[in-house]
């Protein structure tokens, strides 16, 4: 299929580990020198402290980012707006759009939504140690860009950190469904794994890779004229740059390679797998994270 007569749609993000506050860098004063006075403010401050985490925007995060890539030798441009609220009942929500443009179009793709539940954690800032599951959905789109499928997305991610370092790792799967549309390709679940490594060099700079392996099964809907025969398996490695450059405000560059090509990947045009990082062709990304 000719990606010219589709226009493109935009990577996601899924979920693997953000910018790294990995260490607390402020020193802690002994409480056998503080005054009675200094001891009272200071317990009044927690005291404030702990309400403001009790409010719901408490930590909230917004992200913009804008993805060069090619396809079939044609550039495209794909605007990524993600965003992220932790509520104080450990809930997570994730939501994503996106946008994609072209030389002779604009248009965008498949709204995606995950509700996470923090299910355990273990010892203290430096070296904490937490267990997510999560699932959602990826909702259908109107465009040509756009799959005509609702997917359901379940998965597990777990963290730990070392001091100035975090290791990350993650699996999901994506239960596909039937496509509405007779042009859009039938495809099997959707395997993701993932590998994630952070430094936090200052409390300017962060450092992040991650390595994703992806594998699409084949399509048991051989009633259709358009299916997937054979399995497709790629690999990811994204080197990611987080510069603080305002209080809550960030900038972030990076890149995505491809470690080795789908032997097929013609099939992933009109599968719309745009969301899956590298699927198409290597990438570079820059955008603007606030954190509230």
């Amino acid at each position: 299929m000719n990606i010219k007569t589709l226009s493109l749609p935009l990577f996601l993000t899924t979920l693997s580990l953000n910018a790294w506050a990995l260490v607390d860098y402020s020193e802690a004063v002994p409480e056998n020198k503080l005054s009675p006075a200094n001891k009272s403010s200071m317990q009044l401050q927690a005291s404030r402290q702990e309400s403001k985490s009790l409010i719901w925007k408490s930590d909230f995060s917004f992200n913009t980012n804008y993805e060069a890539l090619e396809i079939d030798s044609e550039k495209v441009g794909v605007l990524n707006l993600n965003t992220h609220l932790q509520t104080p009942v450990n809930i997570y929500v994730d939501a994503t759009y996106w946008n994609a443009q072209t030389k002779g179009s604009s248009q965008s793709g498949n709204p995606k939504v995950i509700i996470g539940f923090n299910w355990l954690r273990f010892g203290g800032p430096s070296d904490e140690a937490r267990l997510d599951i999560y699932g959602g959905a990826k909702l259908p789109g109107s465009s040509q860009l756009a799959s005509s499928r609702t997917d359901k997305i379940f998965g597990v991610e777990t963290t730990k950190r070392f001091g100035t370092f975090g290791l990350g790792l993650g699996y999901d799967m994506t239960l596909t469904g039937p496509p509405k549309k007779s042009q859009d390709m039938s495809i099997g679940n959707i395997n993701r794994i993932t590998i994630s490594g952070g430094w936090m060099v200052s409390n300017d700079i962060q450092f992040e890779m991650e390595v994703e392996n992806f594998k699409i099964n084949q399509s048991g809907d051989t009633a259709r004229s358009n299916y997937l025969m054979r399995s497709i398996s790629f690999s990811t490695l994204s080197p990611k740059l987080n510069l603080t450059i305002a209080p809550a405000v960030s900038l972030e560059l990076g890149a995505r390679f491809r470690t080795n090509r789908p032997k097929n990947d013609q099939d992933l045009a009109t599968a719309k797998l745009f969301d899956l990082h590298g699927a198409y062709s290597n990438s570079l990304f820059a955008g603007l994270n606030l954190n509230l």
